[in-house]
């Protein structure tokens, strides 16, 4: 149970800096007074939402062991 655990760790370091990288820039335009906080977050929560769609389509396309369903997946691309 311990080695499933170290391993979602390991593989969440990265999702985690380019988040630190990203909230970085938020608190940059904050201080700076550069008005872009609310576009900024925004356009974080939109870019969260589309590429967690497409990881749900690609894991099911991958799934698949039934090539109809991958050739209907396709077409909907």
């Amino acid at each position: 149970m311990e080695a499933v655990w170290m391993e979602f760790l390991k593989g969440m370091v990265k999702p985690v800096a380019a988040t630190t990288v990203v909230l970085m820039a938020v608190v940059l335009s904050f201080i700076q007074k550069l008005d872009l906080e609310k576009e900024m977050i925004y356009s974080i929560a939109r870019a969260f939402l589309q590429l967690s769609v497409i990881g749900f389509v690609l894991q099911f396309i991958f799934s698949q062991k039934n090539s109809g369903w991958i050739v209907l997946a396709y077409l909907f691309m």
